[in-house]
């Protein structure tokens, strides 16, 4: 399990779409994904049994109309910050201790003509060493 799992588990407990990958799939594939992307694990500080730091997660959201990925990211970003972090916090290596989200924002337009509105959780972990 991984920060990306552990939001992905999150957005699927609060009925958002139920495809989910890690990389953007072709439109014959799915046509409208959330993808959970995991950046790496940036160290802030360590001590002697654990090292603190942060990963950021990306999430977005691909919808073949506009204002359809826009209401989307904006409700995922949302059930995201108010979030009961509890049942989530277990991300296999690391132990999320809280979270940090960035307002969802217009991306780009993918191979497919499809919309992708995105937004950056940072998720702040403790790692055991």
């Amino acid at each position: 399990m991984s920060c990306a799992d552990s939001i992905a588990k999150l957005l699927v407990d609060a009925h958002f779409s139920c495809y989910f990958s890690k990389v953007c799939p072709s439109a014959l594939d799915c046509a409208e994904p959330i993808v959970v992307v995991e950046g790496a694990f940036s160290r802030d500080s360590r001590l002697a049994e654990e090292e603190r730091g942060s990963v950021v997660v990306t999430v977005l959201v691909v919808r073949e109309v506009m204002a359809d990925a826009e209401s989307v990211a904006l409700a995922a970003e949302l059930a995201v910050r108010r979030a009961d972090w509890e049942p989530y916090a277990d991300a296999g290596s690391c132990r999320i201790v809280g979270i940090d989200t960035a307002a969802p924002a217009f991306k780009e337009r993918d191979s497919s003509g499809r919309y992708v509105w995105a937004f950056d959780v940072t998720c702040m972990v403790v790692r055991s060493l």
